[in-house]
Formats: C-alpha cells, sequence, structure tokens
C-alpha cells in the first residue's frame, strides 16, 4: 500500500535537524519501498505492506526518536486517506492568492471537531477554519495576518497536536503519491 508520513516539528527554527537523505535511510532501514522524500520539512512518501496507519505512525516515531534523540511526532495516512483529506477541503481551497492556505494534519487520536475547540474563533472577513477528515483548513488574508487568530496558534496546546502544511505542499503531495 502506498503511504505518506508527514513529521512534526524537524528542520524548523533550526530544530531537529534531519537530512532528506537521513530520512530516506532511515525509511528504507524500516523496511519501506519506493521511499521518495518531498522538500526538507518531513514529508516522506512509500510503500508498505503493513496497512495500519496508526501502527506506522507509532513504529516511525519510535525509530526517529532513537535514532535522532527528539521525541517525534508523525502521522501517516495512505493514499486513500490522503486523497479523502485533500477533496474534504472547501471549495476552491488554496486558489485565492490573496490569502494564506494551511493544512493542519492532526496527530495521534485527536478529531478535528475536538481539536477545533481548542481554536481561538475565527475573525470574519480575514480568515475561515473548515474541518475536513482529519484535517482543518485555515486560511488567513495574506493583508491582514498580523490581526488572524492564526497567528497564535503556535502559543496554543491544540498546536502540539497538528503538523501543518501549506496548499503547495499539500496538492504536490497528492500529486506525488502517484509516483510511489
Amino acid at each position: 500500500m502506498k503511504f505518506l508520513a508527514l513529521l512534526r516539528g524537524i528542520n524548523v527554527g533550526g530544530k531537529n535537524i534531519i537530512s532528506k537523505e537521513e530520512l530516506y535511510q532511515l525509511f528504507t532501514d524500516l523496511g519501506f519501498e519506493n521511499v521518495r522524500t518531498y522538500i526538507q520539512s518531513g514529508n516522506i512518501l512509500f510503500r508498505s505492506g503493513k496497512k495500519s496507519s496508526k501502527e506506522l505512525a507509532k513504529n516511525i516515531e519510535k525509530a526517529l526518536s532513537t535514532r535522532f534523540s527528539y521525541t517525534a511526532r508523525a502521522v501517516v495516512l495512505s493514499y486513500e486517506q490522503y486523497k479523502s483529506a485533500v477533496e474534504s477541503a472547501p471549495e476552491n481551497w488554496g486558489s485565492d492568492n490573496q490569502y494564506k492556505h494551511n493544512a493542519l494534519f492532526l496527530l495521534g487520536d485527536v478529531t478535528p471537531k475536538k481539536l477545533s475547540t481548542g481554536l481561538p474563533s475565527q475573525k470574519p472577513g480575514i480568515e475561515t477554519i473548515a474541518l475536513g477528515k482529519n484535517v482543518i483548513f485555515w486560511s488567513v488574508s495574506k493583508k491582514s495576518l498580523t490581526k488572524t487568530s492564526y497567528m497564535k496558534l503556535a502559543k496554543l496546546q491544540v498546536y502540539q497536536e497538528v503538523t501543518i502544511r501549506n496548499h503547495n505542499t499539500v496538492f504536490k503531495l497528492l500529486q506525488l503519491f502517484d509516483e510511489v
């Protein structure tokens, strides 16, 4: 089966620096096939005979934590799960260049509805939040970025339960699944 691992908190702000080559090697050492990384922010596509995304996530987190000495967090999605998540985006999500569009992929067993209760209220006219399938879509006005609730996200507890990708990365990863 085809899978995507989205790693949280690597190569951001000088913390948990792991090269694409090191990630590739770890995933091949775990026995995964057709391993492919995309940009240096923890996006790894691969094939595995195992079918449980949760089991794969636990194995990957353990291996990363052991090899690179940090507390790793990851979400693993099958092709079907990822495609369904992307397709649950609001219509035209990512198409308005006046907005910054991010997808918050959920780690662990938290649901979009439960996680959304810990998010600040959206500010009408400058940001929108939409709940998808195991993902939250957040679009914020670039012009009013400093006024948005989104700017407070990193200070909130719920931030520890997500890994964020921009719309360009989200769509590129869906495209790359065909090459795995």
